[in-house]
């Protein structure tokens, strides 16, 4: 009887650690050091997916250089009667 106790016991503890285990992998905002090694380790493998999956998350952070013109103070003023075209400056 304390043999099969044992050997559920076992599986049961087995089954919660490939079930945790393949959450932890398969989520993506895992933080976790072991996701992390193994997307390094899966770089070697596939190093042209992992540049492209990496310009991707570049892309969500990244942010505007300038910020860009709005109606009320456009980036230059052109007065076609002198012929003179002025770019205004930026601050900074």
């Amino acid at each position: 009887m304390t043999v099969v106790l044992l050997v559920a016991a076992g599986v049961a503890l087995l089954v919660g650690v490939v079930v945790i285990g393949h959450r932890m992998i398969g989520s993506e905002s895992a933080t976790g050091t072991f996701t992390d090694g193994m997307g390094s380790f899966m770089n070697v493998f596939d190093p042209a997916r992992e540049r492209a999956d990496d310009a991707l998350r570049s892309k969500k952070t990244q942010g505007e250089m300038l910020p860009s013109p709005d109606d009320d103070h456009p980036p230059m003023t052109v007065d076609l009667a002198r012929g003179v075209a002025r770019l205004r400056r930026s601050r900074g």
